[in-house]
């Protein structure tokens, strides 16, 4: 029997009282005296609690026999730490000619601060193609000027015919995304001097605006004083005598006098 299993033992104790309570009834109705009766259920008495022991013993020596819980092993996040700390001063020729190697590199530098990626840059002599390339790789996640990033491009384009053949194609893909990063760089350069340039010319234009409003209201206050001027001298002549009707009476009654005059003499 197999002690182990505390189920099956358990399921046999209760079997053991089913056939103790049975054997009890059937001696019960036989007529069979206590006496008698007690050395014969003796053994099935002791039967379930020998087993039960037997059990909690078997159960005892499993939990004892268990081995402390082991060191948790590391997480990926920690092995993936452990190695980007140590990718960047690998040497080896077999890992720098393998395209895995240079994609955990740039997994790697996502993973780091600007700050961290400038630094590790900075160490990086980039007087070899590889570690031309890691200074690139580095220097992306690095937050670097259009200025800097045309630098690391140009100096990177002056080892390209010394990748090996197995890191070609991912290098021409990386040569790729930068110049494009290039050229994003420049239209947007280039659309933030547009944009200057228009505001710089509806600035002037809202400034001419301005100059030719005060001239219009300086030319609209003149016009406005000659007409008062006009309608004033308008009102004065009318209130004035017509000088050619004073004249023309003066003149009728001089001559009647001089008729007159004549006349008598």
């Amino acid at each position: 029997m197999n002690l182990r299993t505390s189920p099956a033992i358990y399921r046999l104790a209760h079997r053991l009282n089913r056939l103790m309570t049975f054997s009890a009834r059937a001696m019960s109705r036989a007529r069979i005296s206590a006496p008698m009766l007690a050395p014969m259920l003796a053994p099935m008495l002791l039967a379930p609690m020998l087993l039960a022991g037997c059990a909690g013993h078997s159960a005892r020596s499993d939990l004892s026999g268990l081995s402390p819980d082991p060191v948790q092993q590391a997480t990926p996040h920690s092995r993936m730490a452990a190695e980007c700390n140590e990718i960047w001063q690998n040497d080896d020729k077999a890992a720098l000619s393998d395209a895995g190697y240079w994609l955990r590199a740039m997994q790697c530098a996502e993973r780091i601060t600007p700050s961290q990626a400038r630094a590790e840059a900075e160490n990086q002599n980039g007087e070899t193609w590889h570690d031309a390339f890691r200074q690139s790789i580095l220097l992306n996640s690095a937050g670097i000027s259009v200025v800097e990033r045309r630098q690391s491009y140009q100096h990177l384009l002056g080892f390209r015919s010394q990748f090996p053949a197995s890191i070609y194609p991912l290098f021409k893909m990386w040569r790729q995304q930068q110049a494009l990063r290039l050229m994003l760089a420049d239209e947007r350069s280039r659309s933030q001097r547009q944009q200057e340039a228009s505001a710089s010319q509806i600035d002037q234009m809202r400034v001419q605006q301005i100059e030719l409003q005060r001239k219009l209201d300086i030319t609209s206050r003149k016009l406005e004083n000659l007409t008062e001027i006009e309608r004033r001298l308008s009102a004065r002549k009318q209130l004035l005598p017509d000088n050619d009707e004073d004249d023309t009476a003066a003149g009728g009654h001089g001559a009647t006098g001089q008729s007159q005059g004549a006349g008598s003499q």
